[in-house]
């Protein structure tokens, strides 16, 4: 019997996983998943990983998209090819920064909206009426 669509995604979502993670131990860095819903044939449906260590951001920020692959699973007894896609989004993670706001100093500004691209219209650069 044929797994289930979603089961075949799971198990490359799996296969995705670990490729990143053994990608990330032979750079050193340090992986935490964060939360993870396995898939009932192995896999995940939906993981989340924090991947920590020096240059980390910039050699993975280009991995971010959709990733497909297509393949005769081992789930399938007829040779049908499958077709599976994975969402990877990488992210920076935000650093703390103190923000002050002075209450003494407060000015407005207003500013009159553009003309449309190649208006010849004067009135872009007098205030409002």
């Amino acid at each position: 019997m044929p797994a289930p669509a979603g089961d075949e995604a799971s198990l490359f979502a799996g296969d995705l996983f670990r490729m990143y993670e053994r990608f990330a131990a032979k750079q050193g860095w340090k992986v935490e998943v964060a939360s993870a819903s396995e898939g009932s044939m192995g896999g995940y449906k939906e993981i989340i990983a924090e991947i920590r260590g020096r240059g980390a951001f910039a050699k993975l920020k280009f991995e971010s998209g959709v990733h497909r692959v297509q393949r005769v699973p081992d789930t399938e007894g007829s040779g049908r090819i499958h077709t599976s896609t994975a969402t990877v989004a990488v992210l920076p993670e935000a650093e703390e920064v103190d923000i002050s706001i002075n209450e003494g100093i407060s000015r407005l500004t207003r500013c009159a909206p553009a003309a449309p691209a190649g208006s010849t219209s004067t009135r872009r650069n007098r205030p409002y009426a």
